[in-house]
C-alpha cells in the first residue's frame, strides 16, 4: 500500500487550537473510589481483592426482606440487603435507593458517605440495571460467567477510576430552532429515539441533555433536522474545511470514516490511491450534510466502518439518513439508481472494508474542485441546500419537484381553504419560520425551504385543516419564496372600521356563541364584531354595572336588561 491519507478528529478537549473556533468545552467527573457493588455477597467479596484502589460497599439483592437489612462484616465492609434497587447517576454522582415507602433505604446516607452518592457501581447480576445501550460512565456489568480475561480487564478499568476526569461537551444545541415541542404539543423526536445513553429528555418547548450522561455518540445531531442539535467535536465547518485541505492533495474518490482505535486496520485495507481515510471520534456524528458536502465536491462513495448490531439506533438512524440521501440523489438525472444497485453510503464492517475499497468506482470525478467550494456554517439547512445545489446543477433534476417518504426533512403543507379560518395557531407553534402571517391583510403564507415536517403546525390547527407533504423542490429561489397558502377579505370593526379579524372567524364565533346565555340580546352579539380596544368601550357605555358572569344573565347594581 503506498500512501494513503490519514486525518484524525480526535482531539483533546483541553489543547488550544485556534482552527477549532469556538471552544468545545468539557465536563468533569470526580471520583474518590467510593464503589457500590450489586451481587450474591461472595462473588462480591471475591472481587474486593482486584479493586485495591475502591471503598467498596455491597448490595446483595433478597426480594423477600420487607426492609433493608444492614450489618458491618469484620472486614469493614459494609452489607446491605433488601429489594427494589433504584439505581441512578454517572461516574461521581451514582444514587441508589432501596426498598419502598416507608422501608426505603438511601444506600449513600445509610453508609455515611459525605455526598450521600457513589462514585462508581460493579452490577454482578445476570441483567444489566441500566436498560440503555450505553450505560452512564463508572457503571460496569460484570454477569456471571464473564471470561477471566474480559472480567480482568474491566475491574482494572473499575479500579482506575479514581481522580478528575474531563470529557468534552459533545453536542451543541439552539433551543430557538428546535422543532421538538411548542405549546405542549409533541413534534420531532428524532434525537430523543438516537439517543444511546439516556442523556435527552424532553424539556419545556424544546429538550435538555444531561452532558455527564451524553458520551458523543452524534446520532442526535445527525438525524436533527433543523440544526438545533450539532456536534461540536469538531463542528461541521471545521471537518469539511479539513477534508478539503486534505482533498486538495490528490484526487478522491472515496471517503472513508472510522473511529481511531480501527486505524490499524484500516490502514491495510486502504487501496494505493483514489482513498481517503478519516479517522472521527463516532462515525455517527457524520451525517447527511457532512455526505453531501463531500459529494458535491466530486466524492463519489462514502464508507462508514462500523458493525452495530442492525436493531441499534445509531446505526437504524444512519441507515434512514442513507436512504433519504439515496432517494434525493435518485432524483437527478445520471444519478438514478446509485442508492440501489450501487450505494452511494454504506456501512461496513472492518472485515469486509477491503473487499468493499476493491470494487470499481462509478461516476468518479476530481475532488473538492470549481465553485463546489461552497462556505459551510453553522446553518444546517442551508448547507443542505447548497450542497444539493451544486449536485443539481452538474446533474439537472428529472422533474422540478421530488416527492420524498413520509418522515422526510423537506416537505410543504397544504391546507383546507374551506375549513381554516386563519387563526394562526399554526404560525405561533412553527420553530422554523416557514409559516408566515399576512402582515395586513389575513392571509396564511409559506417559505417552503424552511419547513422541517415536523408536524407542530398540524397538531395546532383546531380546524383540522393541515397536512404535511414531503418533497423537495430542486429551484432554491422558488422554494424560498413567501408563498400564499390562504388569504380572505378582512372583517372591519363595525364601531371603528379597523380590520382585526375575518369574516369567516365572525361568522364561526358568533354561530358556536348563538345559544350562550351571555350572547342572547343583539348588543352582545354586536360586541363581538368590535375589535378589542372597541369592545371595551362599548362595555363602559352600555353596561356600567358590569356582567354578571355567573350565568344569572343580569346585569350589577340595576343595570338595564
Amino acid at each position: 500500500m503506498s500512501d494513503p491519507t490519514d486525518i484524525s478528529f480526535v482531539r483533546d478537549p483541553s489543547r488550544s487550537d485556534s482552527r477549532l473556533g469556538e471552544a468545545t468545552g468539557s465536563v468533569t467527573y470526580r471520583s474518590a473510589g467510593a464503589c457500590l457493588i450489586i451481587g450474591e455477597l461472595d462473588a462480591a467479596l471475591e472481587v474486593l481483592a482486584s479493586l485495591p484502589s475502591l471503598s467498596c460497599t455491597v448490595f446483595v439483592p433478597d426480594d423477600a426482606l420487607a426492609r433493608p437489612d444492614r450489618r458491618l462484616l469484620d472486614t469493614g465492609v459494609a452489607v446491605i440487603r433488601g429489594g427494589a434497587l433504584a439505581l441512578d447517576g454517572h461516574l461521581g454522582d451514582f444514587t441508589a435507593v432501596a426498598g419502598d415507602g416507608e422501608a426505603r433505604l438511601d444506600l449513600g446516607t445509610a453508609t455515611r458517605r459525605e455526598n450521600g452518592r457513589f462514585d462508581l457501581v460493579l452490577d454482578l447480576g445476570g441483567e444489566p440495571r441500566f436498560v440503555q445501550r450505553l450505560p452512564p460512565i463508572g457503571y460496569t456489568h460484570l454477569p456471571p460467567g464473564t471470561e477471566a480475561p474480559v472480567a480482568r480487564e474491566r475491574l482494572e478499568a473499575l479500579d482506575g477510576l479514581v481522580g478528575e476526569f474531563d470529557k468534552p461537551r459533545y453536542f451543541r444545541y439552539r433551543q430557538e430552532v428546535c422543532a421538538h415541542s411548542r405549546s405542549s404539543l409533541r413534534g420531532c423526536s428524532r434525537c430523543l429515539e438516537a439517543c444511546t445513553t439516556g442523556a435527552i429528555s424532553s424539556s419545556g418547548d424544546g429538550v435538555s441533555v444531561d452532558p455527564w450522561l451524553c458520551q458523543g455518540c452524534g446520532g442526535c445531531a445527525t438525524v436533527c433536522p433543523t440544526g438545533a442539535m450539532s456536534y461540536a467535536y469538531p463542528a461541521l465547518p471545521e471537518a469539511v474545511e479539513r477534508t478539503r485541505a486534505l482533498s486538495a492533495a490528490r484526487p478522491v474518490d472515496t471517503l472513508v470514516l472510522h473511529v481511531e482505535d480501527d486505524q490499524p486496520g484500516v490502514d491495510a485495507s486502504m487501496p494505493s490511491h483514489g482513498a481517503l481515510s478519516l479517522a472521527v471520534e463516532q462515525v455517527a456524528a457524520f451525517g447527511l450534510d457532512y455526505w453531501l458536502t463531500a459529494l458535491a465536491g466530486g466524492t463519489v462513495r462514502i464508507v462508514l466502518v462500523g458493525d452495530a448490531p442492525a436493531d441499534d439506533p445509531i446505526r437504524l438512524a444512519l441507515e434512514e439518513q442513507a436512504a433519504l440521501l439515496h432517494r434525493l440523489l435518485a432524483g437527478l438525472e445520471g444519478r438514478e439508481g446509485m442508492g440501489d444497485a450501487v450505494p452511494v453510503v454504506r456501512t461496513v464492517p472492518l472485515d469486509g472494508l477491503r473487499a468493499v475499497l476493491a470494487e470499481p468506482v462509478i461516476g468518479a470525478a476530481p475532488a473538492w474542485q470549481g465553485g463546489a467550494a461552497f462556505t459551510v456554517g453553522d446553518d444546517k439547512r442551508g448547507t443542505l441546500r447548497a450542497a444539493l445545489d451544486v449536485l443539481s446543477e452538474r446533474y439537472p433534476p428529472s422533474s422540478p419537484v421530488l416527492e420524498l417518504p413520509p418522515g422526510a426533512p423537506f416537505g410543504r403543507i397544504d391546507v383546507d381553504t374551506a375549513a381554516c379560518t386563519l387563526c394562526m395557531a399554526c404560525v405561533s407553534t412553527c420553530p422554523a419560520g416557514a409559516l408566515l402571517d399576512g402582515r395586513d391583510v389575513p392571509a396564511l403564507r409559506l417559505i417552503e425551504a424552511n419547513c422541517v415536517q415536523c408536524g407542530l403546525c398540524e397538531q395546532a390547527c383546531p380546524e383540522a385543516a393541515i397536512s404535511l407533504r414531503p418533497r423537495y423542490v430542486w429551484d432554491s429561489v422558488e422554494a424560498r419564496r413567501s408563498q400564499v397558502l390562504h388569504e380572505e377579505a378582512p372583517f372591519h370593526c363595525v364601531r371603528c372600521q379597523k380590520a382585526f379579524a375575518t369574516q369567516r372567524m365572525i361568522d364561526t364565533m358568533t354561530a358556536k356563541l348563538a345559544d350562550h346565555w351571555m350572547f342572547r340580546d343583539a348588543k352582545a352579539v354586536n360586541r363581538l364584531k368590535m375589535c378589542e380596544d372597541c369592545r371595551v368601550k362599548d362595555l363602559f357605555e352600555h353596561e356600567p354595572g358590569g356582567l354578571d358572569v355567573h350565568g344569572g344573565g343580569r346585569p350589577r347594581d340595576g343595570g338595564a336588561a
